[in-house]
């Protein structure tokens, strides 16, 4: 058997044209396919028992897919400031699994749908800039490091600017405390330059360092002076301090943006690219059967831990041994070897970008962060009740929340890179994952969205989620008919409106008086009275300000957003163990024509 051998597949229309299959040839005895593209199948032993009723639990699954929202949004409603994002065409594939162990074998169903979100001129109605802080690695072997060096220290240099004028404003004002906060605030931050400099040596590197300590010894002066009640001397040094600030800041940013243009040298590209009809995020679900070899044999489940889970997401794709058996589970190639998105997700091994949550009374927002935010984790938990943690280990999906006949883990988020097909470079996204048990299958639903805070001052991506899980059983008359209501099965929501977004992404100005519903209940206030805005964690310029138009210095600008649903609904064919391969496809690539 050739390990190489395709899986079944299939694409069906995006909702923004009318629904319809678009079907490929699918292999009708399911014991023909059971083992096609199977990791190892080529090395079968055939003196395994390889009946399926070896297997406690079922062998068999069916597809689930994301619901792609109510067809009402699925238009552009952009009026400048705001624009629906819908998901782009959805595609089918049938990848079957296997279990193995002492002598005993059984083949498995399995199902994957994918969809993914289009950028549609994701650079239009802008009035943020982008941050020239982002320097891709073009090749993938450490591209320009100085240049990541230096968009490094731009970020640090902004935020030291901001302190700066802090204690300008307070020895102004004469106020010995919050000047010598500042002065504090100031030093620490030169500190924080010299020390990420050492790891550069181009010239501009080396004249901003050799700046540096001059800069932290008139710090230091101005403190004193503060500390003895002499303003005026401690005016004079700042006067001095700000000089040599805006000429780093100038000949940083002359160095990132040698033409002027506002976009960081070899990112232009990649702006361009967000510009047209690019792939800025996708989803996924995969279908398991809930299945374990009798005399305490391994169960499925157990084998696909959120570590291995991630290793099938993350990482070149069809590298290494992708295609050999890992221990007593084999995994169709689409999965052990990373095909299951478009895009190559790549680990963010600079820790350039980390993930941060607020949470409140079961709502969730969480953001991409620069690592400088104290409360930021290169990992984040988010569990169904709202509680969120930094996991010590991912060999455990942790608890799980039962109800309805549903149970859900809770979901996994970090920062990766993104390079979708035909991107002329990796961009920052945020990646996440969680495990629902369903119709006695595991269903591993997640996706990754473009990390806009990373790109863009004044915006941010903000990943949402507020309570119970809301998955629906559709069975084929269900999808003939629309005789599903998700609202309903959402009332169990703070916010049951939320449901019809779907998988959609939002793309919009932040108003916290929009009644749109896209936001939970308890997160909608872009100032919160503790902690720090979604903004303001974006970068250390933004931390230092307090992040946006927060201070509400004028109402009528907002930091712009991109939203979706963390906990979007999912539909699940049931009833359909009987069901040949062929109409699972066409019934899988049609799931949200069951909503009414």
């Amino acid at each position: 058997m050739d390990a190489n051998s395709q899986p079944t597949t299939g694409t069906a229309d995006s909702p923004q044209s009318t629904l319809h299959t678009t079907r490929r040839r699918v292999l009708a005895a399911s014991g023909a396919v059971a083992l096609s593209g199977l990791a190892g199948c080529t090395a079968i032993d055939g003196v395994l028992n390889r009946a399926a009723d070896a297997a406690l639990g079922t062998t068999s699954a069916s597809p689930a897919g994301f619901y792609s929202g109510d067809p009402a949004l699925w238009a552009d409603q952009s009026d400048g400031e705001r624009q629906h994002l819908p998901s782009g065409t959805t595609e089918v594939r049938y990848v079957p699994a296997g279990l193995r162990a002492r002598g005993q074998r059984v083949d498995l169903d399995g199902w994957i749908t994918s969809t993914t979100t289009g950028a549609q001129n994701h650079n239009s109605s802008r009035s943020n800039r982008t941050r020239l802080v982002w320097v891709p690695d073009l090749d993938g072997d450490g591209y320009d490091d100085a240049a990541r060096t230096l968009a490094t220290v731009l970020d640090m240099e902004r935020a030291l600017s901001i302190h700066l004028d802090s204690a300008i404003a307070a020895v102004d004002a004469r106020s010995a405390a919050e000047a010598t906060a500042s002065l504090d605030s100031f030093v620490e931050a030169v500190t924080e330059v010299r020390g990420t400099l050492d790891r550069c040596g181009s010239e501009v590197c080396v004249t901003v360092r050799e700046h540096a300590d001059g800069r932290r010894d008139i710090g230091r002066s101005a403190r004193d002076a503060v500390d003895a009640g002499e303003w005026e001397e401690a005016a004079s040094s700042l006067r001095e301090a700000r000089g040599i600030v805006d000429g780093d800041l100038k000949l940083i940013g002359g160095d990132l943006d040698s033409d002027g243009d506002g976009l960081g040298d070899g990112t232009e590209a990649l702006y361009a690219y967000l510009d047209g009809d690019g792939t800025i995020g996708e989803r996924f679900v995969v279908s398991l059967p809930d299945a374990r070899l009798p005399n305490d044999g391994p169960a499925l489940a157990d084998e696909l831990t959120p570590r291995r889970v991630l290793d099938y997401l993350i990482g070149e794709q069809g590298s290494g041994r992708c295609g050999e058996i890992d221990g007593p589970v084999e995994i169709h190639r689409d999965l052990a070897c990373r095909n299951l998105l478009t895009a190559t997700l790549a680990e963010e091994t600079e820790k350039r970008r980390h993930v941060f949550a607020t949470a409140e009374e079961g709502s969730v927002v969480v953001t991409g962060a620069c690592p400088a935010v104290e409360e930021s984790r290169e990992l984040l938990r988010v569990s169904v009740d709202g509680t969120v943690d930094a996991p010590t280990t991912l060999r455990s999906w942790g608890d799980e929340r039962t109800q309805g006949g549903v149970a859900a883990s809770a979901t996994f988020v970090c920062p990766v890179l993104a390079t979708p097909p035909d991107c002329p470079s990796p961009m920052p996204a945020l990646l996440y994952v969680r495990r629902l048990r369903h119709d006695d299958q595991y269903l591993y639903a997640g996706g990754w969205l473009l990390d806009d805070g990373a790109l863009y001052e004044d915006s941010a991506t903000l990943l949402v989620a507020d309570g119970p899980a809301v998955l629906a059983g559709v069975t084929q008359s269900d999808i003939e008919n629309g005789g599903t209501d998700l609202e309903a099965l959402a009332a169990r929501r703070k916010r049951p409106g939320r449901a019809k977004y779907g998988d959609i992404v939002l793309r919009r100005a932040y108003d916290p008086d929009d009644d749109g519903d896209i936001l939970p209940t308890n997160v909608r206030s872009a100032c919160p009275a503790e902690g720090h805005s979604y903004w303001a964690v974006q970068s250390r310029a933004a931390l230092a300000d307090g992040g946006g138009d927060c201070d509400d210095q004028d109402p009528g600008i907002y930091p712009a957003c991109v939203v979706t649903a963390l906990d979007a609904p999912i539909l699940h064919l049931v009833d359909a163990d009987a069901a040949s391969n062929d109409v699972k496809f066409k019934a899988g690539a049609e799931l949200s024509k069951a909503v009414n």
